[in-house]
C-alpha cells in the first residue's frame, strides 16, 4: 500500500504539463473559433455591399451609370461597415440595360474585398479575399438609354 501511494506522489509533476497542454489547446480553439467569427462578419459585409451596389445600379438609365453608382454605393457600405480591405474590386454586369423597355434584365454586382488577416486576428500575415455577388431586376418600364 505504501509503495502505491509513494507512486502516485512520484507522478504529481504530470498534472501541470497535462494543465499546460490543455489550457494550450483551448487557447488555440477559442482562437480559431474568433478567427471563424471575424471571417463571418467580413462576409456578412461585403454581402451587404454586393447587395447595395446591385440594387443601386438597378435604378440607373444606362449600364454606364450603373456600374459608377454601384461601385460608390458598394464602397460607402464597406465603409459603413468598418471593414478594412487592401483591395476592393467592384464588378457590374449591366449589359442587359441594352434590352429595350419592357423587357425583363438584371444588373450583377461583384464585389470582392482581400482583407488583411492581421484585422482579423491580430498576429497573423497575408489577405484572405472575400466575395459576394448579388442580381437586382432593372425596372421593365424605366427610362433605359
Amino acid at each position: 500500500m505504501t509503495t502505491r501511494l509513494a507512486d502516485l506522489r512520484a507522478e504529481r509533476g504530470d498534472m501541470n504539463i497535462e494543465a499546460v497542454i490543455g489550457v494550450s489547446a483551448l487557447i488555440a480553439l477559442l482562437g480559431l473559433g474568433l478567427l471563424g467569427m471575424r471571417v463571418g462578419t467580413a462576409q456578412s459585409a461585403v454581402d451587404a455591399a454586393a447587395r447595395a451596389a446591385a440594387r443601386q445600379a438597378s435604378l440607373a438609365h444606362d449600364g454606364r451609370a450603373a456600374a459608377s453608382a454601384a461601385e460608390k454605393r458598394a464602397r460607402a457600405t464597406i465603409e459603413e461597415q468598418a471593414l478594412t480591405c487592401i483591395r476592393l474590386t467592384v464588378d457590374v454586369d449591366a449589359s442587359e440595360f441594352a434590352r429595350p423597355a419592357g423587357t425583363d434584365g438584371t444588373v450583377a454586382a461583384h464585389v470582392r474585398c482581400d482583407v488583411p488577416l492581421a484585422d482579423l486576428l491580430p498576429g497573423l500575415a497575408g489577405t484572405r479575399p472575400v466575395e459576394a455577388t448579388f442580381r437586382s431586376p432593372i425596372d421593365r418600364y424605366g427610362a433605359r438609354r
